[in-house]
């Protein structure tokens, strides 16, 4: 129960952190007395153990208000004695105090809204919960291409497709770098669901070991912002000749110039004692390089897969807040190219869905 009241608080902590950010850029731009103000009242209202550290200091040194050597002791012992809690009774103070560093890291945008979407996508990115994007597309429609019968079913060209992404976080600062080592899996599924029978065409499972180390964290913010390491299994879990599976290992590169987010992934197949799919990779490519773009509550995400020849693939995505909620994202997604599952990545589809993610 306590370390749930604390997960409570601390997720608490991230919804006030942008209201933080705007007091520290007024203290850093010279409006003490603005900055003090907003510093006082989330100290006092919101228990932002930040902002009481900030308040000690500007009563020490009588920025924005007079000195006050009884009220800074008070919000430095205040400020010390929360954080010292929190890393006895909070299991997880360790990786929160990473992930905030990381975020400290990145670009602001000129207006809140956009600042605010980048603070979810980040600590999505970094992960609290999400690995990839959660999604649930209703309505999948394939204009062009055909997929291999399953069982002697006929795939319809519209089918409801789904994602559940997610990722545990069990380690960090190991070797000091300020490194968070975490497992993931996650699993994509492709469902005949206006088919009679409904039945699932295609699922594939990829779990995986990883190791993200950021680059820029206490220093100047630089235009490399994270690298990743990673082991990873992707199979569809049939079997027999209609098994396609492999292993292997991946380097991901994080940057970020102005508000465009991009990374560049490399992965290497590792040997098969059993192999059915050979050319897998003469499909899928050696990689992918993905941009995204928040603007406002907009996220628009491309991807591109290559090998450096004639295969490949594109897929772009675009999410934003439904009217009713906020944590509730409508979600398209198009995709043209090879390996949009594993059972026919050796075919050419092109496909465009709609529906729900409830990450980003």
């Amino acid at each position: 129960m306590k370390v749930f009241l604390l997960s409570i608080l601390f997720s608490f902590v991230l919804s006030a952190s942008t209201e933080y950010e705007d007091a520290y850029i007024a203290y850093s731009d010279g409006n003490f007395t603005g900055s003090f103000k907003l510093f006082k009242t989330l100290a006092q209202k919101e228990k932002d153990l930040d902002a009481a550290y900030m308040l000690a200091s500007m009563y020490e040194r009588g920025e924005g208000c007079s000195v006050d050597k009884n009220a800074s002791i008070k919000w430095y012992k205040y400020s010390a004695d929360g954080y010292f809690l929190k890393s006895q009774d909070y299991t997880n103070y360790h990786l929160d105090k990473e992930r905030l560093k990381i975020y400290d890291t990145l670009n602001r945008a000129d207006d809140a809204i956009t600042n605010t979407t980048i603070k979810r996508y980040s600590q999505s990115m970094y992960n609290i919960k999400a690995l990839g994007t959660n999604y649930f597309l209703p309505v999948s429609y394939r204009y062009k291409g055909d997929y291999a019968p399953t069982n002697g079913h006929f795939a319809q060209a519209i089918e409801t497709e789904f994602q559940f992404s997610l990722k545990y976080d069990f380690g960090a600062n190991t070797l000091g770098l300020n490194e968070i080592y975490s497992a993931a899996y996650t699993q994509l599924s492709f469902w005949q669901l206006y088919e009679e029978s409904a039945y699932f065409r295609e699922t594939n499972y990829n779990p995986e070991l990883f190791v993200t180390i950021p680059t820029s964290i206490g220093g100047e913010k630089i235009f490399l912002k994270a690298v990743r390491f990673a082991f990873a299994h992707q199979s569809n879990g049939r079997g027999g000749e209609e098994e396609r599976s492999w292993n292997y290992l991946s380097a991901s590169s994080y940057f970020q110039y102005k508000l465009l987010f991009t990374e560049l992934k490399f992965w290497h197949r590792l040997p098969d004692t059993t192999d059915y799919n050979p050319k897998l990779i003469d499909y899928m490519g050696y990689g992918h390089l993905r941009f995204l773009l928040p603007y406002k509550e907009h996220i628009a995400q491309l991807i591109l897969k290559g090998n450096f020849k004639n295969h490949g693939s594109v897929e772009l995505n675009y999410s934003h807040p439904t009217l009713s909620r906020e944590d509730l994202f409508l979600y398209i997604k198009i995709f043209s190219g090879y390996g949009e599952s594993l059972i026919n990545y050796d075919e050419y589809i092109n496909k465009i869905g709609i529906g729900f993610s409830i990450s980003r």
